[in-house]
């Protein structure tokens, strides 16, 4: 995370405000296609799970096969598509500079490319996934991390375009990583065998599952970048700017939640599959409250230091950057507790009604952003929108898994909701009396607020978010690693 920071800054510092925000709005338009990523992952994983833990090798191979053979005929579409609709919207709808459009159409290429890259990486990735092998994960992680540094040091001394530089070089890296993840499973694993493999009833299946995945992440996917280019019809390229610059923030602290709901998913499948109901429902609550205290501990001190922490970060962070901050984050907060409610609802297999009416419900988001800019032009505006919109979604979202499974939207208030209130509320005070009484004004100050910051929330989540059982095994932990 700390690499991830300091890269921005030097990327950001390296391009300048008006093409990061270009690389903001044109990068992450072409990645509105990736959600196709993200539903092709899920039904992978998920019927890799089950044969896994079945032991039937035989059947993961043939899951495998079938989803590589798939996967490859539908990258190239995704390519046509995403050329076809990207270049469109450039042409006709982007506000770009004219002296810089060639560059925004070399970062679309770019990105369109790293995308057909990932979509054919997406089966090995999720036999690491299925497999818990979260070791390689890491190793990556470390890998990447230090690449765009490499990356963003290299823009600093270049004398040619930068920001068609980074785009090459960044989508370069990602064909690395995703060829090494192949070379890897391929030798490290018996069910992936390369081959082309064609199964009518199979395909069926899984395409059923990838398509009501499709459509939910899609919704996700037009919302969040609808909501960039909303900001970029009304603004323009400087709120972009900081727009990416919160999302960056988000994203990094988003890696630690993403590990923890990735190494999760897989048990949940896994029990639900076996018929351990009990454990199904108490791991999913479990998940969605630890989640949002992972989220919560993190996010504090990036909220009440936000400016101090821009400008040791960026110098010259982007106007309204702090104030982006805050309500994305507050909306991470919010969505960590979705993410084990999707995992439970892949691990059942019936997608159809919770997609539909939450996918509903979350595409509000977009209207009403646009209809209240007319009304009120604030760039902050879609952003209250949206964690607006993501709480009722959770509400919908409990209201639709109970229809499945034996679940008491009572005893989730009462085992998930309750507790963390009770530590936003005491870590919340917590935090505004310390920035009271202690107020920092440069890295090493700010370094120990976060120290004591970490200690409150951590204590608080001790006190006020744990039941008696984890409390003893927490005890028992540390006085394991002491003595």
């Amino acid at each position: 995370m700390g690499v991830t920071f300091y890269t921005s800054r030097v990327i950001l510092s390296a391009l300048g405000e008006i093409d990061f925000g270009i690389y903001s709005v044109v990068g992450g338009m072409a990645l509105m296609f990736a959600f196709f990523s993200s539903s092709l992952s899920n039904a992978t994983q998920r019927f890799l799970n089950i044969a896994l833990g079945k032991e039937e090798i035989e059947e993961a191979s043939r899951v495998f096969a079938l989803s590589q053979t798939s996967f490859f005929l539908l990258s190239l579409l995704v390519l046509l598509l995403a050329e076809v609709i990207g270049l469109w919207f450039i042409y006709n709808k982007l506000v770009v500079p004219a002296e810089r459009l060639d560059a925004a159409l070399w970062v679309f290429h770019a990105t369109v490319i790293s995308l057909f890259f990932t979509i054919n990486g997406i089966v090995f990735n999720s036999v690491l996934v299925a497999r818990e092998n979260f070791k390689i994960y890491a190793y990556i992680g470390v890998f990447e991390a230090l690449a765009k540094l490499v990356i963003a040091l290299l823009l600093g001394i270049a004398d040619t375009d930068r920001l068609k530089l980074y785009a090459s070089l960044y989508v370069g890296m990602t064909i690395l990583v995703q060829i090494f993840y192949a070379i890897y499973c391929i030798c490290k694993y018996d069910e992936c065998r390369i081959r082309m493999y064609w199964d009518q009833k199979m395909f069926v299946q899984l395409s059923r599952f990838i398509g009501w995945n499709t459509f939910g992440t899609a919704v996700w996917a037009l919302n969040g970048q609808g909501i960039s280019m909303l900001m970029n019809t009304f603004f323009g390229v400087s709120v972009n700017a900081a727009r990416g610059i919160s999302s960056q923030v988000e994203q990094a602290i988003n890696n630690f939640n993403t590990g923890f709901i990735t190494a999760t998913k897989p048990q949940i499948v896994k029990l639900f599959a076996s018929g351990h109901y009990y454990s199904f429902v108490k791991l999913t609550f479990d998940s969605s409250r630890f989640s949002f205290f992972l989220m919560l501990v993190l996010s504090l001190p990036v909220m009440f230091q936000r400016e101090l922490m821009l400008s040791i970060w960026l110098i010259e962070p982007p106007t309204l950057a702090g104030r982006f901050i805050v309500w994305t984050l507050i909306f991470s907060l919010i969505n960590s507790l979705t993410n084990p409610l999707w995992n439970a609802i892949q691990a059942i297999g019936e997608l159809r009604r919770y997609i539909i009416v939450g996918g509903v419900v979350y595409s509000l988001a977009f209207p009403i952003s646009y209809v209240g800019l007319l009304w009120y032009p604030n760039p902050v505006l879609p952003l209250i929108i949206l964690v607006v919109i993501r709480f009722i979604y959770v509400v919908v979202s409990l209201v639709i898994l109970k229809r499945y499974i034996q679940l008491s939207v009572w005893e989730y208030m009462m085992s998930v909701i309750r507790p963390i209130l009770y530590v936003v509320l005491s870590a919340g005070i917590g935090h505004y009396l310390l920035r009271m009484l202690y107020s920092p004004d440069e890295i090493v100050s700010l370094i120990l607020f976060s120290c004591i910051s970490l200690f409150i929330s951590l204590a608080c989540t001790y006190v006020f978010g744990t039941n008696i059982d984890e409390r003893l095994w927490i005890k028992a932990k540390i006085k394991s690693i002491i003595w």
